[in-house]
């Protein structure tokens, strides 16, 4: 753990917590709604095929998100552990993936506005950590010489 401090700088470190936080939080509220959404399709089971089917579609959508957010985790802890900036340079370009699919045009621009305002910054500061640790990985490499 102390290798791990000392080899990477803070906002490597910083940011690798809390995406692994962000995911973690997502599956349990997606666990806990699930569980929600599959008691309710089986106490209104009048509703048949259109409960179903929203069902589906939302869990399928909800699985993709989750996917690509403990994949962002996975790859910010590779990071951290192999010291490649390839790693984190695929996490930033999922978090563009990720305001891709928030991009909904039959929404209001307040929507797409409020979504802009939750994913733009976690796009920056992660270009900001992939600058500093490009910075932090170079300046070691020259001090070893």
């Amino acid at each position: 753990m102390k290798k791990i401090l000392k080899e990477n700088s803070i906002y490597l470190i910083i940011l690798t917590i809390v995406e692994i936080i962000i995911s973690s939080i997502c599956t349990l509220s997606f666990v806990y709604t699930d569980t929600l959404n599959y008691n309710d399709s089986m106490i209104f089971n009048a509703l048949g095929m259109q409960k179903l089917l929203q069902t589906i579609y939302s869990s399928t959508w909800w699985a993709l998100i989750l996917t690509i957010l403990a994949l962002i985790a996975i790859l910010s802890v590779t990071t951290l552990v192999f010291k490649k900036l390839e790693y984190l340079f695929i996490g930033t370009c999922l978090w563009i993936e990720m305001f891709i699919l928030t991009l909904d045009f039959n929404k209001s621009p307040k929507d797409l506005f409020f979504s802009a305002l939750l994913i733009l910054p976690i796009i920056i500061i992660n270009i900001i950590v992939y600058n500093k640790e490009k910075e932090f990985l170079q300046n070691k490499k020259t001090s070893k010489k």
